[in-house]
């Protein structure tokens, strides 16, 4: 059976390619909570973009942030500031608030779960479905949760008892394999907890280069990501 999660695991990694799509988001981090409508490309390896909504559904974006290979460009319309720099996982988690690499993120909101190198696995069942842990070496460890019917739901990271990042994964499309329309992402040591609620999601569709770029206005200065 181990066998055949991991398996199943390397088959939705392989599933979805590239994503557009509108999400409700809600960030909570150091006691505040930030929610909105993003509209939301991804595509792998590296390329990312998350333009969030005016809430009045009209007039200018709030936010716009485009990161492509180690590029990361941000674009404040309303105060007329747009900044450059590098899309390193610190540079990410201003606006993300998670500890996480340019390239995991789009992993993980593509449904493709990086898995750990591991030394031994336990399976366990219960709740209507499977637990898989992956055992790697000295404290770190690697949880999977699958439902009874094979599929993946969830991944949790661990350093000893200490859960470092889990990712959930709900309400799945009807098309097969399903793309999860809900996910939780959180990081407890950095206390941030992020979801996404896709009302539309496209996935394998072909995404021009261009979208994963910002071109700053005109009279517009270019600061560095402070």
């Amino acid at each position: 059976m181990e066998t055949t999660l991991l398996d199943r695991l390397d088959d939705y990694g392989r599933a979805f390619r590239s994503l557009k799509g509108v999400a409700k988001v809600r960030v909570s981090s150091g006691g505040r909570t930030l929610s909105g409508t993003q509209v939301l490309f991804a595509e792998k390896p590296d390329r990312l973009r998350a333009e969030t909504l005016n809430p009045l559904g009209f007039g200018q974006s709030l936010l716009q942030v485009a990161a492509s290979g180690d590029k990361l460009e941000v674009y404040v319309p309303r105060e007329g500031r747009y900044y450059e720099g590098q899309a390193t996982a610190g540079n990410l988690a201003r606006f993300t608030r998670l500890p996480l690499q340019l390239e995991d993120l789009v992993r993980l909101i593509l449904y493709d779960v990086p898995v750990l190198p591991f030394e031994e696995t336990l399976l366990s069942s219960g709740e209507g479905g499977y637990r898989l842990s992956l055992y790697g070496e000295g404290e770190v460890r690697q949880e999977l949760t699958y439902d009874a019917g094979l599929r993946l739901t969830g991944s949790a990271y661990f350093v000893g008892k200490d859960l470092q990042l889990e990712v959930v994964y709900e309400k799945f499309s009807e098309d097969r394999p399903g793309f999860p329309r809900v996910q939780r992402l959180s990081a407890p040591q950095d206390g941030a907890v992020a979801s996404l609620v896709f009302s539309e999601a496209l996935t394998n569709v072909v995404i021009p280069g261009d979208r994963f770029s910002l071109d700053p206005p005109a009279g517009i200065e270019v600061r560095p990501i402070p």
